[in-house]
């Protein structure tokens, strides 16, 4: 259950935390106490112990002395030389009744026994089963099957004639006695063969079936500490004394510890919960209080100041809280301020220009919106950096104070630039206005540590002509700002074809990733003749796209646009398992072409591309021989070092590499050298008219010398008559493409074209 209020989950809590350390406590103390009674019980089992011992001990050297004194006596030493066994009976009989023995025995010289005092005249005497040293004076016996504690005194007349022996019957009267000396109660248990002959105990337990193993025991039954000391074990018999020292009477001296320390638990969690709950109390109003204060800054009322007239904690918070309030109050104002205005320049931003703009419209106004930008932003960043270019459009709009209309509203949104709202005016007047505002905008500054005259470009629409939606418009004057261009033209207005162009562009860049999915992509293959066989041994995959709502799109308008929007890589992929399908569909039917197709730059920017080919390759079972890839000039030129490196890989792989386009590059002679490829493709342009003299023609001739020269193949894209192909065969270039050997074919079709033109061009060997 959920406790709703602060001060009741207090006192719960306080109390709660109370009484687990009072009940720690408390069983910690009570458990201490049972340890220390039953230390205390250990602490007089040990001592009982030891007494006993001792106490036996005492008794066998008083058995002892009176012993000497009966060997001593003269009389007695007669009678044992004479043999006079009746004397020396009533002698043993006297000294074990003067002493307490329970039963004097006498040895011949032989060690017989002759006389105990335990047998009458005539009967059998006493039979001795097992005998055990247990001190230097004394033993332990057992006799008849009792146990006993012996001494013995040799009787020399002079020589040793015979052994007097008295015995001390280990029984209840015994282990009374050893109780009242000791403290602990008594238990003589002796057994034969492990099973119990006679048990001589001062308790009830005796009966009880208990362990007589050495060291202490705890018999929780019971409740006694005991311990076990032997004093026979002399196969088959055993004696064992057990002694015990009861827990309850240790315990009882604990008692009353016990019962005062429960008083004093009880009394201290009364107390501390009567504290808790005024503590709680204490802590739960001003708390309640800065709870209310903290709603009323939350609801945005930050009138009221937050104090508490207190010195602690408390009152450290109700500070905090009220420097809080104030901040929040100067943040909130900031913002509100912000949310208006750039942070930059001061002037308003585009959402202030967007609800200007609509109320402008919903109003039936008229006018002209502008937007405005400098020419060579992007160069001035990367050469003096965003501080410097902050710098300038703060100067600029220092420049433009009070020359603009007073009824127009400026605005300014980074990466935008100005945008300049012109109300009631019709088109030629806002022109005049924007053209003064460029060329203010275009006077000789000083920013920094230099005086530069900046370029600026403006875009213009106008509404309601061409549009009554704020956000429409925005988009408008920013397409008009693209035709812009610097110099005359320095001011552009929006024209509706334009924004036609531009919605195509926007249209084709985003269905382009979508053109996969959509089946909207396809392969055709154009036929590559070698002008000194006749036969076609290569082919060049082309990719084409059929939009299904604006139908083929050129491969000139949407290559351009997969690059510059980073979908080349993924047309890449799909071309490349397109052709490798296809190879594996001919290669299985016999057919044996070499098909080369066209790797952007950003495909050899890419670390990871050239082993997607080799896996690709693997996957179908296909040679590298079969295929060739076609790369640009300018493409390696963008990154050489890393397109180089891509080259080298797919080289090694053994796939075929040629240098596309070649002409309308930049690269030197020394970088072609370092490529590794072997073919040179001239670029269309030089081929399409070529005639004899010709500035083209010559450039054609020393391009194919050059190649050869440097041990490559040559290759002319372009070809649109036999004239040129003659041309060409006649200069030894290697190989020729173009429509008037063949245009780009499907794969069917091309199959069929290779069939129908054998014998013309050439022959595609079968296997």
């Amino acid at each position: 259950m959920r406790i709703r209020y602060l001060r009741t989950r207090l006192i719960v809590t306080s109390v709660c935390l109370l009484s687990l350390v009072l009940g720690a406590v408390f069983f910690a103390v009570y458990t201490s106490t049972d340890f220390s009674a039953e230390r205390q019980a250990q602490r007089q089992l040990e001592v009982g112990s030891n007494v006993f011992r001792n106490l036996l001990e005492a008794r066998a050297r008083e058995l002892t002395n009176a012993t000497q004194i009966l060997v001593a006596d003269f009389g007695f030493r007669q009678a044992v030389a004479t043999g006079d066994l009746a004397t020396i009976r009533s002698a043993l009989l006297n000294q074990a009744s003067r002493i307490g023995a329970d039963q004097a025995l006498f040895f011949d010289a032989q060690g017989d026994l002759r006389i105990s005092s335990a047998t009458m005249p005539g009967s059998d005497t006493a039979q001795v089963e097992s005998l055990q040293a247990f001190s230097e004076q004394a033993l332990i016996a057992m006799i008849d099957h009792r146990p006993y504690l012996l001494v013995e005194a040799v009787v020399h007349a002079p020589v040793p004639v015979g052994q007097v022996a008295m015995a001390f019957s280990l029984d209840a009267a015994l282990a009374r006695e050893m109780q009242k000396l000791t403290g602990l109660e008594i238990r003589f248990v002796s057994s034969r063969d492990k099973e119990v002959m006679s048990t001589f105990s001062t308790t009830p337990y005796a009966q009880q079936d208990m362990s007589l193993q050495q060291g202490t025991q705890r018999l929780e039954r019971e409740g006694y500490l005991t311990t076990a000391i032997t004093l026979l074990d002399q196969a088959p018999y055993s004696v064992v004394a057990q002694m015990a020292s009861p827990l309850s009477d240790a315990l009882a001296s604990f008692d009353d510890l016990k019962r005062e320390l429960l008083i004093i638990t009880l009394i201290a969690l009364l107390a501390s919960s009567f504290l808790a709950v005024r503590l709680s109390g204490g802590l739960a109003r001003p708390v309640t209080l800065l709870a209310e204060a903290a709603k009323r800054i939350g609801r945005g009322d930050y009138t009221h100041k937050v104090t508490l007239a207190r010195n602690d904690e408390l009152g450290l918070l109700a500070e905090s809280i009220d420097a809080m309030r104030i901040g929040i109050a100067e943040r909130e104002s900031l913002i509100a301020h912000n949310a208006l205005h750039d942070p930059l320049t001061g002037l308003a931003n585009v959402g202030v220009m967007r609800e200007r703009l609509n109320s402008s419209i919903v109003s039936g106004q008229s006018g002209v919106l502008a937007q405005c930008n400098l020419v060579t932003a992007e160069l001035m960043v990367k050469a003096r950096g965003q501080s410097f270019m902050d710098t300038l459009v703060r100067q600029s709009v220092a420049c433009l104070g009070g020359q603009l209309p007073a009824d127009s509203l400026l605005a300014w949104q980074p990466g935008v630039g100005f945008l300049l709202l012109l109300e009631r005016r019709d088109l030629d007047e806002a022109v005049v206005v924007i053209d003064a505002m460029l060329a203010q905008l275009g006077e000789k500054m000083q920013v920094e540590d230099i005086k530069l005259r900046s370029q600026w470009m403006a875009g213009v629409v106008e509404w309601p002509l061409q549009g009554r939606d704020a956000g429409e418009l925005l988009r408008q004057v920013s397409i008009a700002l693209g035709d812009a261009a610097p110099g005359p033209e320095r001011i552009a207005v929006y024209q509706a074809q334009r924004d036609q162009a531009y919605q195509r562009r926007i249209r084709l860049a985003r269905d382009l990733r979508y053109a996969p999915e959509y089946k909207e992509l396809a392969v055709v293959f154009q036929p590559k003749l070698d002008l000194a066989s006749g036969e076609v041994r290569q082919v060049e995959a082309l990719m084409r796209w059929t939009h299904s709502e604006l139908g083929p799109i050129t491969p000139d308008e949407f290559i351009v646009l997969a690059e510059q929007t980073g979908s080349i890589g993924m047309l890449t992929q799909w071309m490349m398992a397109a052709v490798a399908s296809q190879l594996r569909n001919w290669i299985d039917r016999g057919i044996h072409l070499q098909v080369a197709m066209n790797i952007s730059a950003r495909d050899l920017d890419d670390p990871q591309f050239p082993q997607r080919i080799e896996h690709l390759l693997r996957a179908q079972q296909i040679s590298p021989e079969y295929l060739s890839m076609e790369v640009t000039e300018s493409a390696v030129m963008i990154n050489p070092e890393r397109s180089l490196n891509s080259l080298r890989v797919l080289r090694d792989l053994g796939i075929a590499l040629a240098v596309d386009d070649y002409g309308t590059g930049y690269s030197s002679l020394a970088t072609l050298k370092s490529l590794p490829v072997q073919d040179l493709k001239i670029d269309k342009s030089f081929v399409l008219q070529l005639a004899e003299g010709s500035d083209d023609a010559v450039i054609v001739k020393s391009t194919i010398e050059l190649a050869h020269n440097m041990g490559l193949k040559v290759i002319a894209e372009g070809i649109e008559s036999i004239d040129s192909l003659n041309w060409l065969k006649e200069r030894h270039c290697d190989v020729a493409q173009g429509y008037f050997i063949s245009r780009p074919l499907a794969a069917a079709a091309l199959e069929q074209w290779l069939e129908d033109t054998r014998g013309t061009f050439g022959v595609v060997e079968s296997a």
